[in-house]
């Protein structure tokens, strides 16, 4: 029986329970048969039931971009019972009140006996499915025991290299201070796992993720930075060049901003590097007629000044970057500084800065986007046009962000952003 086959509804009656397990309901597969849960479990099967509904984006998503990759439902189709469940249809409702259903979707997995095992809700990418199926099978263990097990085999990098691919997904699903207790462990793992396996030893792809998760900040003196540039090109190859390269990219990026935002011109120090050993990392990136050094310098200059609030140098130096750029800039060379400026204005930039969002704004909207973006930056044109007294053109905006918004696929979202055009034209 093939998970990504079963049709789009299936059958359902509630009986009397195994134990304290789940009650008893038929379902109808894509082959026409109708299967019984209990005659499935006699035959020692494990079943997957996933409650969804028809108008749920993401129980699309997992339909069509998780349940049909080839391992995953291989995986499915050889240790479980595939069961899919609408919650729409009337046969339903009790099991989705009985199980306390109210996110979609939700998937349970049940065993031999009845018993439900373990309950995902809301999509998730493949690899957390195959590990949530893989512990209800038996074949993993659950995160709690593996951290258990890592505590007892204090050297064991196996285990903790696990936990820590495994740690962001588990604590998501935590809640208030079990969630802050896992984030203490798990940072206090990290540097335990370093002494031991040691950075020589780290150049695969498991290790370099497991580098990007919990080293996402340089250091003064950083020994992880250092020692990946160091050895660029075997990551290169270990990994893939544009994931290093981002990587490294990023980090340094981040920590020349966070040098400017000092006040003090440290960071022009820090720019060196990108001329001498971090010239091959920099080498490949778009920067049109300027070289690597010259468009990050402009960009350096830029924010030195808006940290300093000199809002004419940070403008200044901003279009000399744009202008070098030219057709490599996207859309997010606008937008960043857009949003950074109103993140430190704390919404509210200075009448000054306002005709100069207004070139910016309309520059970016010459970008391919979503129509959720581009709603949301044609209401910001909107209200710098009526900060500067043009209320016609602000009025234009608005209606053309209400038009955009009919291509906005998710509902909710569109009837929110669609409600507050309306109050913003109404007091006009």
């Amino acid at each position: 029986m093939s998970i990504r086959q079963f049709k789009e509804y299936a059958a359902a009656a509630v009986g009397t329970g195994l134990g304290d397990g789940i009650a008893d309901f038929t379902f109808t597969a894509y082959d026409g048969k109708t299967y019984s849960l209990y005659e499935t479990l006699e035959e020692k099967k494990m079943v997957l039931i996933n409650l969804w509904a028809s108008w749920c984006g993401p129980c699309k998503v997992m339909a069509t971009q998780v349940f049909t990759i080839p391992p995953v439902g291989d995986y499915f189709n050889e240790h479980f019972i595939n069961c899919k469940l609408d919650c729409e249809a009337a046969a339903n409702k009790e099991i989705v009140k009985r199980y306390k259903v109210e996110s979609l979707p939700t998937l349970m997995f049940i065993d031999s006996k009845g018993e439900v095992l373990r309950t995902l809700i809301g999509a998730v990418t493949p690899d957390v499915l195959m590990l949530e199926a893989q512990i209800a099978a038996g074949e993993e263990l659950t995160f709690e025991k593996l951290y258990e097990k890592s505590r007892k085999e204090k050297k064991n990098t196996e285990l903790q290299q696990k936990l820590l691919i495994r740690a962001p997904y588990f604590i998501g699903t935590q809640n208030d201070y079990n969630q802050e207790k896992w984030k203490v462990r798990i940072d206090a793992l990290f540097p335990e796992y370093l002494k031991i396996r040691k950075l020589e030893n780290m150049v695969n792809p498991t290790d370099f993720a497991i580098l990007s998760l919990y080293h996402p900040e340089m250091e003064k003196q950083d020994e992880i930075f250092d020692f990946v540039v160091k050895n660029y090109d075997r990551y290169c190859q270990a990994v893939d060049k544009e994931t290093v390269q981002n990587y490294l990219i990023g980090l340094y990026n981040t920590h020349i901003l966070r040098l400017c935002s000092t006040g003090k011109t440290d960071y022009k120090q820090a720019l060196g590097r990108i001329g001498d050993d971090l010239q091959a990392i920099y080498a490949d990136m778009p920067f049109g007629d300027l070289t690597a050094v010259e468009a990050v310098t402009l960009l350096a200059d830029s924010y030195f000044n808006l940290f300093r609030r000199n809002l004419p140098l940070f403008f200044e130096n901003m279009d000399k970057y744009f202008a070098g750029a030219g057709k490599a800039l996207s859309i997010n060379d606008y937008t960043q500084p857009i949003e950074d400026l109103y993140g430190l204005y704390q919404g509210n930039p200075p009448d000054n800065a306002r005709p100069m969002l207004i070139q910016w704004l309309d520059r970016a909207l010459t970008f391919d986007m979503t129509a959720q973006l581009r709603a949301r930056l044609l209401m910001l044109l909107a209200e710098n046009q009526q900060k500067t007294g043009d209320s016609v053109k602000a009025k234009q905006s608005l209606n053309q962000a209400f038009i955009v918004c009919a291509g906005i696929p998710e509902e909710a979202v569109k009837v929110q952003l669609q409600n507050m055009i309306r109050e913003k034209l109404n007091n006009l």
